[in-house]
């Protein structure tokens, strides 16, 4: 595990207060210990791993390569007319003016 939440310019100023199980405690000195930091940056630096991990999934989207190949093929291919749609543009491009 690498630390990189330090080398951030931003000072380090927000506190979190954490109760953890002792044996929780134990095993996070410990992991923070075989990897050579101090048990506040090991979780600082889990907890910002994951946050990150949980941030990329809410903007990722993973299909199947069949449902891919499906996808590329709608949005590359010939789109249909929609005369709706045109009408209700054309008609928003009269409410607004450029500056």
């Amino acid at each position: 595990m690498r630390e990189y939440t330090a080398p951030q310019a931003e000072a380090k100023t927000a506190r979190k207060e954490l109760k953890l199980q002792p044996t929780v405690l134990s095993a996070i000195k410990h992991a923070a210990h075989c990897v050579g930091m101090d048990p506040s940056t090991f979780i600082t630096t889990a907890a910002f791993d994951r946050a990150k991990e949980v941030e990329l999934a809410q903007f990722s989207t993973v299909l199947p390569e069949e449902q891919f190949a499906e996808f590329a093929a709608a949005v590359d291919g010939d789109g249909k007319a929609n005369d709706v749609l045109a009408d209700s543009i054309a008609k928003s491009q009269t409410l607004f003016v450029d500056a």
